[in-house]
């Protein structure tokens, strides 16, 4: 009599289970040192408060503001190019782009979804602050300014090889907490930041909210070709920026041009716009609109924080979202 032999299959464990353990186990190790770590250091800085700066302050254009000038700014853009050949010429020489909205997609944002604001005050981050930045933000004019909100007066625009951005007037009570060099132009090297490509704008959105937000031109602005100058002239909205450029160096731009307006008179080729106002090329694929319309732009004055501790935050959240994924993955093989 023959006995058939039968063999039990045993389910073998991928090898790769006591790795992925092991990295779930690290992981989840990573979260909660966060978090252990995280409340001890916001506790350090609310007993420290008086220590703690901001990375700078400004104004921060209100969201729908923010959104709907720079689609009306990129609008602009794009119609003047289309209406004046020389323009779209030279800078489809310096920007290497054929098309125009190739040309506005060159132009773009770091932070593509923050709003748009103008710096009033950079003070660094600690404890290498710039020199004045503990002065200035114990001013009381500082801290009577701080969450009041103004209106930013936006009065043209500027264009070049570097750089897109808005020219902004600034009121006498805004220029009491202004205090940025006016004279600093562009240094030898530009400083350079990871970009993020903004979504292709509809040149239709909210233009109809937006045209109640704009009015003439002040009289010692209109057909001024050099609006501004001196204390707060570098006052500025940066629309965008080219690859590996970083947003500082639309002031720069902007400090280089106003120069320019000083020392160039009639000899400067000046075009009228269509839609009102005039486009002048100072030369090096540098232009200037100076529009018969100025826009109106609600803003806040506050202290802009850099973030860290959101980061480290989001950090931790992150470990432990991969690290459930990894435990449930493993559940599921055994």
């Amino acid at each position: 009599m023959c006995v058939k032999k039968t063999t039990r299959r045993t389910r073998k464990t991928p090898l790769i289970s006591p790795l992925l353990l092991t990295f779930s186990s690290l992981l989840m190790l990573s979260s909660v040192i966060v978090c252990i770590i995280m409340p001890i250091q916001v506790v350090e800085a609310a007993e420290n408060a008086d220590a703690e700066l901001p990375l700078y302050y400004g104004w921060f254009v209100e969201t729908e503001y923010s959104s709907s000038f720079l689609n009306r700014s990129r609008k602009m853009l794009a119609d003047t190019l289309q209406e004046i050949p020389d323009f779209l010429k030279d800078v489809q020489n310096f920007t290497q782009k054929t098309y125009i909205t190739d040309i506005l997609l060159h132009y773009t944002r770091e932070n593509a979804d923050e709003v748009l604001h103008c710096t009033a005050m950079y003070n660094g981050v600690s404890p290498n602050y710039v020199p004045g930045a503990q002065e200035y933000s114990e001013k009381q004019v500082v801290k009577d300014n701080l969450n009041q909100v103004s209106t930013l007066h936006s009065i043209g625009w500027i264009l070049t090889p570097r750089t897109f951005g808005a020219r902004i007037k600034l009121t006498k009570n805004q220029l009491l907490v202004w205090n940025q060099n006016d004279t600093e132009g562009n240094p030898k090297e530009a400083k350079v930041n990871t970009k993020t490509f903004i979504t292709p704008i509809t040149y239709g959105q909210n233009l109809r909210a937006y045209k109640e937000n704009s009015t003439d031109q002040d009289p010692d602005v209109m057909g001024n070709f050099q609006p501004t100058s001196g204390n707060g002239s570098k006052a500025h909205l940066t629309l965008g920026c080219s690859p590996g450029v970083g947003a500082v160096t639309t002031g720069y731009d902007l400090v280089d041009l106003i120069r320019l307006e000083g020392i160039n008179g009639s000899e400067v080729k000046t075009y009228d716009i269509p839609k009102g106002g005039w486009l002048r090329n100072y030369g090096d694929g540098q232009w200037v609109f100076y529009p018969t319309k100025q826009f109106l732009l609600e803003s806040t004055f506050l202290g802009y924080d850099s973030g860290t501790r959101q980061l480290a935050a989001s950090f931790s959240l992150l470990c432990l979202c991969c690290a459930f994924a990894i435990l449930t993955m493993f559940k599921q093989k055994l």
